[in-house]
C-alpha cells in the first residue's frame, strides 16, 4: 500500500513539474542596447536629418552589363527535371528582355525619400492618400521586408492600405480608418546605405528604423513585419520601444526551441504526441518545423556566398529564385511562375543586383543569426497579431507564440500564399492588419 502510495506520489509530482513547465510563460528583463553608432569608415559626424525626395535612376549602362554578362553564363542543368530546366531558361530570357526603365518608372511612382541616421543614407517610402471623408482616422504603419525581399514587395498591399474604400474596404466601426504607410529598404538591403564598419547587425538596424520613425516625428504607430528577417526585426522593434509602437503585426514568425528552457520543454513535449492537435488545427507545427526552418539558416561563410553573387548575374538570379521557391511552396515540382509572374521574381533580381546589396545583406543575416543572437530572445509586449499563410514552410502553434508574444490577441490563417504572400494575395493580408488595428482601437476607447 506504501509503495503504491510513493509511486503515486511520484507520478503525480513529475506530471506537475511537467505541466508546470508546459503553461510556464517566460518573462526575460528586457533588452538593453547602445544608444548610438556611426556605420561610416571616417570619423563621426553630426548626421544631415533633414529628409530628401529620391528616384530610382539607373543607368542604362549598368542595365546592359548586366544583360551582356548574363547572356555569357548558363544555368546549370538538374540531372532529371526538365520542367525546371525549362522554366528557368525561361526566367533566363525574361532576365534578358526586361524593360528596366518601364519597372523603373513604375517604382517611381511610390514616393520615395532617403535621410542620414548613424552615418547611414537610408531609403524609404511614404504613402498616403488624402482622406476623402473628414472622420476618416490616418494611423501610421511601419512595413518591414525580410530576405531576399525588398520594399517592392509590397506594391499591391500600399493602394489597399492607403486607399481602402477605392479597393472595396470599408474598416472603422466608429471612424474609418487607413494607413500612412512608411516601408524603409532595411540598412544594407537595396537603395540604403551599406555598413562600412563590421559587426552591423539586427539590433543596430531595428535601432535605425526606431530613429527613422522619431525623424518623421511618428511617436504612435503600427508595426508590419514578414518574410523572416522583417518579422524578428519588428518584434524586436516592439520589445525596445514598447511605449510607442501601439501594435504588432507579423506574417509567418518561428519561435526557436532555444527561446527558452520551457519552450523548449514545450516543443520536447509536443515530439512526444503528448500534445494531440485539436480539432481543425494545421497539424504541420513546431519540432518537424524546426528542422525545417533550419535548412534555411543564413549561410555561415556570407563572404564566399557573398563574392560569388557579385560577380555573377545568373549566380545572384538562381540563389534568389531558389530561396523564394523554397519559401513559397512545399512542393518541390512546383516552379515559381506557377506562384508569380516572371516579371516580379526578374524585378527583386534585378534590384538586388543592380544595388550590389546581396552580399552587404548576407553579411548582415550572418552577423544577425550565427553570430550576436541575443535579439533573438526578445520579447513583444505590446498587442499582437500573427498571421500564418497557407504555403509558409514553418509555423508554431499559439502556446509556442505566447512564449515570445505576451500580449497575442489574434492568430489568423490566410487562405494562399507562402512566406512572400503580399504578391499572392494582397487583399486577405491587407484585410488581416487592418482587422487587427481596428480591434486594437476599439479596445483603446
Amino acid at each position: 500500500m506504501s509503495s503504491w502510495f510513493f509511486l503515486s506520489v511520484v507520478v503525480i509530482s513529475i506530471f506537475s513539474i511537467l505541466l508546470s513547465i508546459y503553461v510556464h510563460k517566460p518573462d526575460f528583463p528586457p533588452l538593453e542596447i547602445e544608444p548610438d553608432d556611426y556605420w561610416r569608415l571616417d570619423d563621426p559626424e553630426k548626421d544631415d536629418d533633414q529628409v530628401y525626395s529620391f528616384s530610382i535612376d539607373v543607368k542604362e549602362e549598368e542595365i546592359q552589363k548586366f544583360k551582356n554578362q548574363l547572356k555569357t553564363e548558363k544555368f546549370l542543368p538538374t540531372l532529371h527535371d526538365t520542367t525546371y530546366d525549362t522554366y528557368l531558361n525561361e526566367l533566363k530570357q525574361v532576365l534578358l528582355g526586361f524593360d528596366w526603365k518601364q519597372h523603373q518608372h513604375f517604382l517611381n511612382t511610390f514616393k520615395q525619400y532617403k535621410t542620414e541616421i548613424e552615418g547611414l543614407k537610408i531609403h524609404f517610402l511614404r504613402v498616403s492618400t488624402p482622406p476623402k471623408d473628414k472622420k476618416t482616422r490616418v494611423i501610421p504603419l511601419l512595413i518591414l521586408h525580410g530576405f531576399p525581399g525588398s520594399f517592392w514587395d509590397f506594391f499591391k498591399v500600399i493602394p489597399i492600405l492607403t486607399n481602402p474604400t477605392r479597393h472595396g474596404f470599408d474598416f472603422g466601426v466608429e471612424e474609418p480608418i487607413q494607413f500612412d504607410v512608411i516601408v524603409p529598404s532595411l540598412p544594407g538591403f537595396l537603395f540604403s546605405d551599406k555598413p562600412a564598419k563590421p559587426g552591423f547587425d539586427a539590433i543596430a538596424t531595428a535601432r535605425i528604423l526606431g530613429k527613422l520613425m522619431n525623424r518623421l516625428d511618428l511617436t504612435q504607430y503600427f508595426v508590419h513585419g514578414t518574410e523572416g528577417y522583417g518579422s524578428d526585426l519588428a518584434t524586436l522593434l516592439a520589445s525596445l520601444y514598447p511605449i510607442r509602437i501601439a501594435g504588432l503585426h507579423v506574417s509567418n514568425p518561428f519561435v526557436r526551441p532555444t527561446f527558452s528552457t520551457f519552450t523548449l520543454a514545450k516543443y520536447a513535449w509536443k515530439a512526444m504526441g503528448k500534445d494531440d492537435e485539436k480539432e481543425g488545427e494545421d497539424p504541420h507545427t513546431d519540432m518537424a518545423d524546426y528542422f525545417k526552418q533550419d535548412k534555411f539558416t543564413y549561410p555561415t561563410n556570407a563572404q564566399a556566398f557573398a563574392t560569388a553573387f557579385a560577380n555573377s548575374p545568373s549566380g545572384t538570379a538562381k540563389y534568389i529564385e531558389s530561396r523564394w521557391r523554397q519559401l513559397s511552396t512545399f512542393s518541390a515540382s512546383t516552379n515559381l511562375n506557377e506562384l508569380f509572374t516572371l516579371d516580379e521574381i526578374s524585378t527583386e533580381i534585378y534590384l538586388y543586383w543592380l544595388t550590389l546589396t546581396l552580399p552587404s545583406a548576407l553579411t548582415i543575416l550572418d552577423n544577425s543569426y550565427n553570430y550576436e543572437t541575443v535579439w533573438l530572445s526578445s520579447q513583444a509586449r505590446v498587442p499582437t497579431a500573427v498571421s500564418y499563410s497557407k504555403q509558409t514552410p514553418w509555423r508554431c502553434s499559439r502556446d509556442i507564440l505566447e512564449d515570445r508574444y505576451l500580449n497575442l490577441t489574434r492568430v489568423s490563417e490566410l487562405p494562399k500564399g507562402g512566406m512572400f504572400h503580399h504578391l499572392q494575395d494582397g487583399h486577405k493580408i491587407a484585410e488581416d492588419i487592418f482587422a487587427f488595428v481596428e480591434l486594437e482601437l476599439l479596445n483603446k476607447k
